[in-house]
């Protein structure tokens, strides 16, 4: 009995760990095509000393998708 308790626990362990991988799942991070606007954001957003950095990555970006 102890051993299919530690089976089903396992398992559902697992479940919720996929479960929570596939919510999470966001497609604009696998395609930045799909939202340009969030990398000009980002770079809006930053702190003074990280904004540079990250308006030339907004700017290759854009320019890599169109």
């Amino acid at each position: 009995m102890s051993r299919a308790l530690q089976l089903l626990s396992a398992f559902v362990v697992i479940g919720i760990a996929a479960l929570a991988y596939f919510l999470t799942l966001d497609a604009s991070q696998s395609d930045p095509c799909l939202n340009p606007q969030s990398d000009v954001s980002a770079a809006i957003l930053a702190e003074e000393s990280d904004q540079d950095a990250l308006a030339n990555r907004a700017m290759l970006q854009r320019t890599l998708c169109e």
